[in-house]
């Protein structure tokens, strides 16, 4: 062999092991999902839309009225630590400050979950009408 042939020998190689290693999958950030499309009208998208809009503002209006409740209890507190005459009272007021919020704020979780899990079941119920 000729060092001609060796370097021809080597392109080749060279050659074959590029295309072995492009890609021919698509990029991890470029999926395709149009299997996953549901086929609708203009109409039932509009209305799933307005839906989500008002779900969002019952969600604004939850948490609104969830950090209004909770504002009152935050400056409620001074004033009940002032009312304390042994350190034990001031326990009292924090420990009774912080199972409230707990439960305050499990009681929001729940609410907000139910809205948003109203608004799935109302969004799969439409796009099974759509589908038809």
């Amino acid at each position: 062999m000729t060092a001609g042939s060796h370097i021809v020998v080597r392109a080749e190689l060279i050659n074959q092991e590029r295309k072995m290693t492009e890609k021919t999958e698509t990029p991890s950030n470029e999926m395709d999902l149009s299997g996953l499309v549901v086929p609708m009208n203009m109409e039932t998208l509009f209305g799933m839309n307005q839906k989500i809009y008002k779900t969002m503002m019952a969600c604004n209006d939850e948490l609104m009225s969830f950090g209004r409740a909770r504002l009152k209890e935050d400056l409620d507190i001074p004033q009940k630590l002032a009312n304390c005459k042994s350190p034990q009272d001031v326990m009292g007021v924090y420990v009774s400050f912080y199972q409230e919020a707990v439960k305050q704020y499990t009681h929001e979780a729940g609410n907000l979950t139910k809205i948003c899990s109203d608004l799935a079941t109302v969004h799969a119920e439409d796009a099974k009408q759509a589908a038809k």
